[in-house]
This record gives structure tokens, C-alpha cells and sequence, in this order.
């Protein structure tokens, strides 16, 4: 069976106000050195992906801005709206791109995931093509989550008001969960503590 397109969808329209200022532009460590949170989410799934789409919203044009020359189409949200809402505008967005593309959603404020659960995850979507692929690490889901065009359809055409998380536990057969040996993918950014530093 031929690889499916990928398309990336980094979620990065948050205000993030626990870290009390733009957290997407917030520095790092990364194995390839510090760089920004959001260039660090981007970075971490982009070897799965064909193309890449990013979802802004706060301070847009300062988080666009220190992407650099990373490639990607962007897609604007309202900072001040649920996270659903901004997955539906990355969806679209890459729906507009390819239809038929796989989305491996990614949120703007999880820096790290072991090329072994990209491997992983990759692999698996393409043995259950018609259903999401999750990572789970000691029974907790994380991220990147590869979504198939025919689910995206789905989350697109339903009311998500508790959000997609609530999505995968009222619809199980719309979705696999997959064990990784990768507590990183459950990291996320929320304060400064939080930050992974040297």
C-alpha cells in the first residue's frame, strides 16, 4: 500500500497566559540547541511530513515571524476561543491543501517525540488507514495524533464542545491507541518550570 500524504497542523494560536507572556516564542533546550517553542514543535514532526500548516492567532505575525524559512501555509483562530476551534481551522486549511492527506496534529506547545513514536505511529496508520492513531505512555495519550481524511471529515462535521480529547473517548472506533515507550510526548508547556532546559 503507497505512503499517504501527511500534512502537519501545529497548533499556535493560544495566548498561553499561565506563562505570562507569548509562550510560542518562549525559548527551549532542544538536542539540536535552544530555539523557540513553537520552531521546537514544528521541528518535531516535520520528518513525517509532506507539508506543514500552522495555526495562529496571538501575537501572529512575532510567531510566524520565528518559524524562519520553515515552510508551511497558516491558518488564523481566535485566541480567545476554545483549542477546538483552532483545530478546525488547521483542518481546513489542509483539507484545502489534500483532501485526501493524513494530519498529523501536533500542539504548538509540545516540544518533544522520539523518532520511534513517529516511526511508530507512522506504521500503524498505515495498517488502520480509516482510524486515528494515538500515543498512549503509561496509559496517558499524547502527541503527534495522525488523523486520516476521512476522520478529519467527521471531527469537521461534529460539535466538539469538550473538546477533542472528549472526541476519541465517545467515538473508540473511530481511533487506535497505540503503547510508546515515550514519556516526552506527553510533555507539555504551559509555565516556565515547564520549559525543558540542559
Amino acid at each position: 500500500m503507497p505512503d499517504a500524504k501527511r500534512i502537519g497542523v501545529i497548533l499556535a494560536g493560544g495566548r498561553g497566559r499561565r506563562m505570562g507572556s507569548t509562550k510560542q516564542l518562549k525559548l527551549c533546550s532542544t538536542i539540536e540547541g535552544a530555539k523557540p517553542l513553537i520552531c521546537a514543535a514544528f521541528d518535531a514532526i516535520r520528518p513525517i511530513c509532506d507539508a506543514m500548516v500552522v495555526v495562529l492567532g496571538h501575537d501572529a505575525n512575532s510567531v510566524a515571524a520565528v518559524l524562519g524559512d520553515r515552510k508551511f501555509e497558516s491558518a488564523s483562530s481566535d485566541p480567545d476561543r476554545p483549542m477546538f476551534d483552532s483545530i478546525q481551522a488547521g483542518f481546513l486549511a489542509a483539507r484545502e491543501m489534500d483532501p485526501d492527506a493524513t494530519i498529523v496534529l501536533q500542539p504548538g506547545d509540545h516540544p518533544e517525540v522520539a523518532a520511534a513514536t513517529l516511526s511508530a505511529l507512522v506504521e500503524w496508520s498505515l495498517m488502520q488507514p480509516v482510524r486515528a492513531v494515538i500515543p498512549e505512555h503509561a496509559g496517558r495519550g499524547g502527541h503527534p495524533v495522525l488523523i486520516p481524511a476521512n476522520i478529519a471529515k467527521l471531527i469537521l462535521e461534529n460539535d466538539c464542545p469538550y473538546g477533542l480529547g472528549q472526541f476519541w473517548v465517545d467515538h473508540p472506533e473511530w481511533c487506535i491507541r497505540i503503547a510508546v515507550d515515550d514519556p516526552s510526548m506527553l510533555k507539555d508547556v504551559d509555565t516556565q518550570a515547564d520549559l525543558p532546559t540542559n
